[in-house]
């Protein structure tokens, strides 16, 4: 655009908005952007306030480290955002499963549990809630049929969803709107919906800091601008 603005001596005005950048300076240079032209504003003049916060874990191989964080997942999930929207990034499409069922059998697990300690004994039947489903039993038992994805299908009856690439655009759609709508609490997704895509969330976990480079055979960090 600037060769043909150049080149026909017309005045072309260029608008460029981001999500987080690490290198504004060199983009804005890059698009010909003076000094004056360019905007880039901290974390601090955020509309809505952040707390990060961060913990570590000393498990070396990544998979065992992986199951390893889904306990302090649900737990940073009843603390922080126990009714509210909370979104889960992992670094692959089985990562999603995986996390989504954990957090289901923990929240069974809490519940079994509690009950245990108000009746003082572990047997009898124990009715399982599922706190993090918003909607009726008829409404979802509906919504499911449309599901192509056994793990989604089975996932989404607790109000826990997946989103990928490998599942449809019919079953993402489905995810999106369940989530917008707030009919289900958490949404379990890989990285690629963190690019352009709003979903209003209370917490945000980022569960791990790595993923596996097909190319170099090895896990790898994730760039800044990816965690931004």
């Amino acid at each position: 655009m600037r060769y043909i603005s150049e080149q026909t001596g017309n005045n072309v005005r260029f608008v460029g908005l981001s999500t987080a950048l690490a290198n504004a300076k060199d983009v804005a240079d890059w698009m010909g952007i003076h000094k004056l032209g360019l905007y880039n504003f901290k974390p601090s003049v955020r509309p809505v306030p952040i707390k990060v916060f961060f913990e570590g874990f000393s498990e070396k191989h990544y998979c065992p480290r992986m199951a390893t964080m889904n306990r302090p997942a649900y737990k940073a999930i009843m603390t922080h955002s126990r009714n509210n929207p909370v979104l889960i990034f992992v670094s692959s499409r089985r990562q999603t499963r995986l996390t989504a069922l954990d957090l289901i059998a923990m929240c069974a697990a809490d519940q079994q549990e509690h009950a245990v300690d108000r009746r003082g004994f572990s047997g009898g039947v124990v009715e399982f809630r599922k706190p993090f489903l918003h909607m009726d039993p008829e409404e979802i038992a509906q919504i499911s049929e449309f599901i192509k994805d056994e793990n989604l299908r089975h996932t989404i009856q607790f109000g826990v969803g997946m989103h990928h690439a490998g599942l449809t655009e019919s079953d993402r759609k489905i995810v999106e709107e369940l989530f917008v709508k707030k009919k289900i609490q958490v949404l379990v997704t890989t990285s690629t919906l963190a690019w352009g895509v709003n979903f209003p969330a209370r917490l945000v976990i980022v569960k791990g800091t790595e993923f596996y480079d097909a190319k170099l055979k090895r896990y790898v960090d994730f760039p800044l601008t990816d965690l931004l």
